[in-house]
């Protein structure tokens, strides 16, 4: 058997090419998230095997599918592989044209290349469908995902996605929803939605709308040159923002140039153990490797019956897959935290204004924060100085202090108008992830 890490293009071109050219057997390439099989007899691809995305065997495009499978290969060329002298086995597709490497890698980027330009319009493969104006042969396309046309098109992967860009721009097709890839999924299975697209290229208002409609559970994941977010929703819901910061708001409105976001979807039994890593209850906490023993953590959590997360973290600028690591053991715990983020932002809108009516108000506010181990001021505004769990309580004890201060500087209807001008810029992100009803705590207090 031969073993080793492909990172590059060329790293596989040479492998088939080169160890392989003379060997009969089956190739297995450990991707990013996914897998496949190639079988390979003298450095020529006859069959291969992966994940079918749901569809049916018999009516896959194979050589689509074969494309689709290796983009991993150019968006982020690292992977494990494996190769067995073995014959071709049972379940794999055949080929009708055996493919050499060079031949497939030309064809990869060719097609990797017609699919990003698709992808700029459609955000996601797994985006419905939907037919605006009549065309030949509509019913292939209304109703069904994008993924799904590609990789039972009786024509190639390039031809069939630049028909899709075409009918788009002339306004045959549009997207219907984004949905959730789940036929012939496993229940345990984890899926990039979204992958590295750049903010600025996307309608975020849209993404959460469809995400609510189609009951999403999973979370987005946006990294800019400043600030990291990770929103998580279940069946629909943003149930918690981490690092709790209400500043996510301001940066949705106005995202930074270069800022990318993920969309990962799971079950929610793995969300909420994947969600544990921003937990501060930590057993171990980054622990080398080499002053623990794996196999006896194992046998402690299972005799323990420990509920939570082992997180292993690969050492900075190791060679890809070695065995250095460090270990962190997370208890569970109950990670939501959405309302706190929600009115952390309410405290600092009323908070903005009083600063702008009433300097004497605003000085004994400020003295008041110094002195709290809860809330602190930075750069003008009120952040919690740990974490808000199970301290809902005196957040909104303190969102109440500062309404009873507004009514007494400007009474009651000042302070509404107040309130809602600068609420109203996010009206519509209120709408779109279904918080609306957390302002209704504007009518049980001072103000109402």
């Amino acid at each position: 058997m031969i073993s080793g890490y492909l990172s590059s293009q060329q790293d596989f071109v040479d492998l088939i090419n080169g160890f392989l050219f003379n060997k009969e057997g089956v190739l297995e390439i450990y991707l990013e998230g996914s897998s496949i099989e190639l079988y390979i007899e003298n450095g020529f691809i006859k069959g291969f095997y992966t994940d079918t995305e749901g569809l049916r065997a018999e009516e896959i495009n194979k050589e689509s599918l074969l494309l689709y499978s290796l983009f991993s290969m150019l968006d982020n060329p690292n992977a494990l592989f494996s190769f067995k002298n073995a014959p071709k086995r049972e379940y794999h597709f055949k080929l009708e044209e055996p493919i050499s490497a060079e031949e497939l890698i030309l064809r990869l980027q060719l097609a990797h290349q017609e699919f990003k330009s698709l992808l700029n319009l459609i955000i996601t493969p797994y985006a419905t469908i939907r037919v605006l104006k009549p065309f030949e042969n509509m019913q292939n396309y209304d109703s069904r995902t994008f993924v799904s046309v590609i990789l039972t098109s009786t024509e190639t992967l390039i031809s069939e996605t630049r028909k899709l860009q075409e009918l788009l721009r002339a306004g045959f097709l549009d997207i219907g929803q984004f949905s959730t890839p789940e036929a012939g999924k496993r229940a345990y299975e984890v899926d990039y939605m979204v992958k590295d697209v750049n903010i600025k290229n996307v309608n975020m208002f849209s993404i959460l709308e469809s995400l609510g409609t189609s009951k999403f559970t999973g979370f987005i994941s946006i990294r800019g040159a400043s600030d990291n977010y990770e929103l998580y929703f279940k069946r629909g819901k943003a149930v918690a923002l981490y690092p709790y910061n209400f500043d996510f708001f301001d940066f949705i409105l106005t995202p930074q140039a270069g800022s990318v976001m993920d969309v990962v979807s799971m079950p929610e039994e793995i969300l909420n153990k994947f969600i544990l890593k921003h937990s501060k209850r930590k057993f171990i906490s980054s622990l080398p490797h080499n002053f623990i023993e794996l196999g006896k953590v194992f046998i402690g959590i299972v005799k323990d019956g420990f509920s939570g997360l082992l997180v292993l973290l690969k050492i900075y600028k190791a060679e890809p897959y070695r065995d250095d690591f460090l270990v962190d053991l997370i208890l569970y715990d109950q990670m939501e935290n959405f309302l706190e983020v929600i009115h952390l932002l309410l405290i600092n809108v009323a908070y903005g204004v009083i600063l702008r009516h009433n300097d004497q108000m605003v000085q004994s506010i400020l003295y008041y924060l110094s002195s709290s181990d809860f809330f602190k001021i930075a750069e003008g505004s009120i952040y919690f100085r740990t974490d808000p769990k199970g301290r809902r309580e005196e957040i909104l004890g303190f969102l109440s202090f500062l309404l009873d201060v507004g009514y007494k500087i400007l009474g009651k209807k000042k302070l509404e108008e107040e309130l809602e001008n600068s609420l109203h810029p996010y009206r519509d992100i209120f709408k779109v992830l279904d918080i609306e009803e957390y302002a209704g705590f504007w009518n049980e207090s001072a103000v109402g």
